[in-house]
């Protein structure tokens, strides 16, 4: 079950279904970054409305994002889902394609909705995007 969940919140997400997105959130979600999608972004959200102020602005600079699930890998955790996917789209001011490679664990809470988001992704990929603007 947990697997189709992250499916469903990508799929959300990318379409800028922000209120979809956060119906599957938990009160207590954290949202974790190692390596900051950008300089100065945080590497920890807490909060369903702080997550959805920080994304909300980069993701409608966007066409949707088409994200595509590679792989998810099972962990002796039922709730846990660790989740290779990539995301496809189109910067809206410039048409200049975009695309990332991203590592996520995705810890749901006893009711399915979504704990902990820890992604990992490419900064060099957006970094290169908005250098190729300029």
């Amino acid at each position: 079950m947990s697997s189709a969940l992250v499916v469903e919140i990508l799929r959300r997400l990318g379409e800028a279904d922000f209120e979809g997105t956060a119906a599957l959130l938990a009160d207590d979600f954290v949202q974790e970054y190692p390596y900051p999608p950008m300089a100065g972004s945080p590497t920890r959200i807490v909060g369903i409305e702080p997550f959805l102020d920080f994304v909300r602005p980069g993701m409608t600079a966007f066409e949707p994002y088409q994200y595509r699930v590679v792989e998810m890998f099972v962990t002796t955790d039922p709730r846990t889902v660790i989740a290779e996917y990539t995301s496809h789209s189109r910067l809206r001011a410039t048409g200049a394609p975009y695309g990332n490679h991203y590592m996520g664990v995705f810890r749901f809470d006893e009711r399915g909705r979504l704990v902990l988001w820890r992604e990992y992704l490419n900064p060099l990929r957006i970094a290169e995007l908005f250098a190729a603007g300029d």
